[in-house]
């Protein structure tokens, strides 16, 4: 037991299930390498003896989906789980915000309902059997922040929490109609919950240094650090030998906020009518993930009126080996974040990662647009159409060849360095621009500044015996008194 040992509670969790699970999946992978001892509490199905499978409960909310799709005469699969409506059951006005306001709670704390109980049990379960000197939280989706809050309660064992995404605010432009984040349940309570874990937790850790000020600013005396998100050389193909004809464009992604391809889409035809040889060489923008409804429809009308139907091809939801096959045919891999200021996308790490011309859609000012910028992608503003049919003709002219490799680090065996750092002493490494390699992939190096250390890490949980606050020298095992 003179191990240090990390316990991770995170809905989403492996490397073939969402991409929010493959952050944690790469750090504790290199962390375990660095002499940890990990334990994971997940819903995803187990890939190792480390990680404890805890599967969600069904909910009020799931027999009313399988009542419509019984209704409907419908597969499961017309009503994907995190889903909120139906092709054609929309309702407007008062009795859509109803309708609305109604499914927030019914789907509270978020689309982890069903999980959060029972996944608290585990975890306390888990930390009386493994005693975790550290126990970090990683969401969306956030319930597992709430599973961490409700497991540590009345322990010593220090509590990090992973904020991959904003929680409780700012709610960005995007997110005002959207039909969960924009309801008066979730506006309400949401900001409330977060007060309260941050305010019981050690710490909070985020993936983008925009979210880190607008944290410290907001949290004064909550200490916040910025560890950025990376990729795992060993689990990236390389560039496929053979790529797909003419100029390919992919987007390996959901389409939900204020994600628009078209812009992307007029690009292309800018392109295309500029040199018609590579319409004819069969240039494509390719899609590949789900689309909210009205997503879906706005971008098959924004196609329809380009007249771009025969140079976009839709593929729909595939599994995470056929989307990464399809990145590695590709010529240039496109990323949106449009008004989502705070927010990068994990996606961004992989195409760069691979060497792939990468197309960050997002406002200069963006903590996308920034990151892009940082990590040697090209980051154009949405109203930019003109910008990305230059880059387009840029490709079909050089190619590849010209593109610059990543310079700075985004391998999560670099990254994995800074949070044993952090995780032991409460703080990140100064030498943060040491390069490191990784099974003869693009030179990677460490990530850059942190935003505010995490030492001194006081406890404000107070024990039975009525201590109350307290500094915690980490790492800090067993209960308190």
């Amino acid at each position: 037991m003179s191990a240090h040992r990390l316990l991770v509670i995170t809905y989403h969790f492996g490397s073939n299930g969402a991409v929010g699970g493959l952050r944690w999946t790469g750090i504790t992978k290199y962390l375990v390498r660095l002499g940890w001892e990990v334990r994971v509490i997940t819903a995803a199905p187990p890939e190792h003896a480390s990680v404890e499978s805890c599967p969600r409960f069904w909910t009020i909310l799931d027999a009313c989906r399988l009542l419509r799709r019984l209704a409907a005469r419908q597969s499961l699969a017309s009503f994907p789980d995190g889903s909120w409506s139906a092709p054609g059951t929309e309702l407007q006005g008062w009795l859509g915000k109803v309708r609305g306001e109604v499914a927030a709670f019914l789907a509270f704390p978020d689309e982890s309902r069903g999980w959060v109980f029972r996944a608290a049990l585990r975890a306390r379960s888990v930390i009386r059997r493994f005693q975790p000197h550290v126990v970090v939280s990683s969401g969306p989706p956030h319930s597992a922040h709430l599973v961490a809050g409700m497991a540590t309660a009345g322990t010593a064992t220090r509590w990090l929490i992973d904020l991959r995404d904003p929680w409780g605010g700012p709610l960005e432009q995007a997110w005002a109609s959207h039909a969960r984040i924009g309801t008066g349940v979730f506006r309400t309570v949401s900001p409330l919950l977060e007060r309260l874990a941050f305010r019981a937790s050690d710490g909070v850790i985020t993936n983008a240094q925009q979210l880190a000020a607008v944290l410290t600013e907001r949290y004064p005396d909550v200490p916040v650090v910025c560890v950025p998100n990376g990729v795992d050389p060993e689990g990236l193909p390389g560039r496929a030998p053979r790529p797909y004809a003419g100029l390919s464009v992919a987007y390996t992604g959901t389409l939900y906020a204020g994600r628009d391809l078209g812009p992307v889409v007029q690009a292309l035809r800018l392109f295309l009518a500029r040199h018609p040889e590579a319409a004819r060489a069969g240039s494509k923008l390719r899609i590949a993930g789900r689309a909210e409804v009205p997503h879906a429809r706005a971008f098959r009308a924004a196609v329809a009126a380009a007249g771009m139907a025969p140079h976009v091809e839709v593929l729909g939801t595939l599994s995470r080996p056929e989307a990464m096959n399809v990145l590695s045919r590709s010529h240039l891999a496109v990323v949106l974040a449009q008004e989502q200021e705070l927010q990068i996308p994990a996606k961004l790490y992989e195409s760069v990662a691979m060497g792939i011309p990468t197309l960050v859609v997002a406002p200069a000012t963006s903590a996308a647009a920034v990151e892009g910028a940082r990590v040697g992608a090209v980051a154009c503003d949405p109203a930019d159409v003109e910008g990305m049919a230059g880059l387009f003709e840029d490709l079909w002219r050089d190619g590849a060849r010209a593109w610059p490799p990543c310079r700075v680090p985004i391998s999560y065996d670099g990254i994995a360095v800074q949070v044993d750092r952090l995780l032991r002493d409460g703080h990140a490494p100064a030498s943060a621009g040491a390069r490191v390699t990784a099974g003869g992939s693009l030179p990677l190096t460490v990530c850059e500044p942190v935003i505010a250390p995490l030492q001194p890490i006081r406890s404000s949980r107070a024990d039975s015996a009525g201590t109350g606050d307290r500094t915690i020298d980490p790492p800090c095992g067993g209960r308190r008194a």
